[in-house]
């Protein structure tokens, strides 16, 4: 069902989604809809969720900090670009904008959880040399999190992802200069 209404919001938009589209397109009753969401913005609020970053553990896996770097961002403006249809549905609907709201800090926990780590892996490579002496682990964190969204967005707007900064162009922002590591 989560797929099901991610796919709806990806290819026809909020104003296609419906309990009965869901349905048919996941092939189950629309009663189990609402057995398990409720309705349809509890449906949605579960789409939001389930859409956060799953980024495993960040651990030295043998390739380089640069390529691990690379992978982490690339994961993450793939996740974004994939999210954002769910996100612009959010936007787009007011009832569920204001149930996000009223959920506070709980609909943030999983982003500042990806954010806390990525942290703490930036603090980790900052300390052992790998990166920029004296770069702030959550402001690059975030940096990062952030130039990987806006790739997405630019994308998804229509932006041809030639004119974007790379992926790699990010990653060597952190990175030392030859001979200063």
């Amino acid at each position: 069902m989560l797929a099901a209404t991610a796919e709806i919001l990806r290819v026809d938009g909020i104003a296609r989604l419906s309990t009965k589209e869901v349905a048919r397109r996941a092939g189950v009753a629309e009663s189990s809809i609402f057995y398990h969401f409720g309705d349809k913005h509890e449906l949605l609020q579960a789409v939001v969720r389930a859409q956060t970053p799953e980024l495993a553990e960040l651990r030295s896996t043998g390739g380089s900090l640069r390529e691990g770097l690379i992978a982490l961002c690339t994961t993450l403006e793939e996740h974004y670009a994939r999210s954002l249809p769910v996100l612009t549905a959010v936007q787009a609907d007011g009832e569920l904008r204001r149930r996000m709201a009223e959920g506070g800090r709980q609909y943030c926990q999983a982003p500042l959880s990806a954010l806390d780590r990525i942290t703490e892996h930036l603090s980790a490579e900052i300390e052992a040399g790998r990166l920029r002496p004296g770069l702030d682990s959550r402001t690059a964190a975030l940096l990062l999190l952030g130039a990987s969204y806006q790739r997405a967005l630019h994308v998804y707007m229509g932006c041809p992802a030639e004119v974007l900064p790379t992926v790699s162009d990010l990653v060597d922002a952190l990175l030392p200069e030859p001979g200063h590591a």
